[in-house]
């Protein structure tokens, strides 16, 4: 009897010990599968966070462009414009660059120097209107 109990203890001894390298195994491959999940969701997510970063500077490259085109418009109609509308086109334009200046700490260099060249630009047609009409508050 003794020997048949020691045989069941050996037996369901070596039984458990080969049961646990199988759950370990189990383990290590959950563990794996996890960590590929992870890293996909890591990936996808930051493809999603450079998209947002692209489709944002091109927002701001689009903005940059109508507000371009914008002042081209306007300093056209300057040179025609009220007092009143010479008025409401300053304060448009105030408004806007205010709103772009914002952003532009995204800009390159060119977009930058773009940028510096429009403000020049619309200085010269502040300079022209305000002239033409007798405005001698730059501030009003």
């Amino acid at each position: 009897m003794k020997t048949s109990l020691k045989l069941y203890t050996l037996g369901a001894g070596l039984a458990f010990f080969s049961f646990l390298p199988a759950c370990t195994q189990q383990e290590k491959n959950d563990a794996s599968v996890e960590v590929n999940e992870a890293q996909t969701e890591l990936d996808a997510a930051g493809e999603e966070a450079s998209h947002e970063l692209s489709e944002a500077g091109n927002e701001t490259e689009n903005e940059f462009n109508q507000f371009s085109s914008w002042v081209q418009d306007k300093t056209a109609k300057a040179e025609t414009a009220t007092e009143q509308e010479w008025r409401e086109l300053k304060a448009d334009y105030k408004r806007r660059e205010a709103e772009l200046e914002a952003k532009s700490s995204t800009w390159d260099e060119k977009t930058r120097q773009e940028w510096q060249e429009l403000k020049t630009s619309w200085e010269r047609t502040e300079d022209k209107a305000q002239a033409r009409l007798g405005i001698k508050d730059d501030n009003d």
